[in-house]
């Protein structure tokens, strides 16, 4: 159904990016997978829909930050305007998805899912509060500070929307859905993925299952 494909797109975007050196890179790559991955959730509902214009806006911006920045051009007031914009941009497309995902738990009756979803959306909001604070703070002290209070909480949200996303694989599945038909995509690192994903949740099913006995 592509949630599969959007918990290792996120995983790139959001782990990745905490990785200054190389974040504007993994930005790219990550935000790529993520509008596919979109695309394929987006006959669900209007927020998946919405979701994939946010990604692909996002996707063309980390590609000119990318370009301007092998092109020499990373010292510029353009360049730094692209960043904040991307720096803002990246949360609130998580924050499109979160919802997305409150609705189908909703239909489908995943009451855990929905509040999970509520919880992430909080901690994702509170941390862009803090990014946003921080960009009009001069002094370097206050800067670190709440610089420090952002990475946590950043970590926090990437880690609880890996959590979420692995959840919706296990528990939704519709009948039209065309994932659940091929055992491969045709692409052998989301194959492996799916496989690594499918054994987690068998072997926690099996667990439960001797708990219940």
């Amino acid at each position: 159904m592509g949630f599969g494909l959007l918990f290792f797109a996120c995983f790139l975007t959001y782990f990745g990016a905490l990785v200054p050196a190389f974040s504007i890179y993994f930005y790219v790559v990550g935000s790529a997978f993520m509008l596919y991955a979109l695309y394929k959730l987006s006959n669900q509902n209007k927020l998946f829909f919405v979701s994939t214009f946010v990604s692909l806006v996002f996707l063309i911006l980390s590609i000119v930050i990318v370009a301007l920045s092998v092109f020499a051009q990373s010292s510029g007031a353009l360049y730094r305007v692209l960043i904040y914009v991307q720096t803002v941009l990246a949360p609130v497309l998580l924050i499109v998805v979160m919802a997305a995902i409150f609705i189908i738990a909703k239909e489908v009756e995943l009451r855990k899912i929905q509040g999970w979803s509520i919880v992430n959306t909080a901690l994702i909001v509170i941390a862009m509060i803090f990014e946003i604070i921080s960009m009009f703070v001069n002094s370097g002290e206050a800067i670190a500070r709440l610089g420090l209070v952002w990475i946590i909480l950043r970590v926090l949200y990437s880690a609880f929307t890996l959590v979420i996303l692995f959840n919706c694989y296990a528990r939704i599945c519709y009948e039209d859905d065309a994932d659940m038909e091929k055992s491969t995509t045709g692409m052998p690192v989301f194959d492996t993925l799916n496989r690594m994903l499918d054994k987690a949740i068998k072997k926690k099913d099996g667990n439960n299952k001797k708990e219940d006995k």
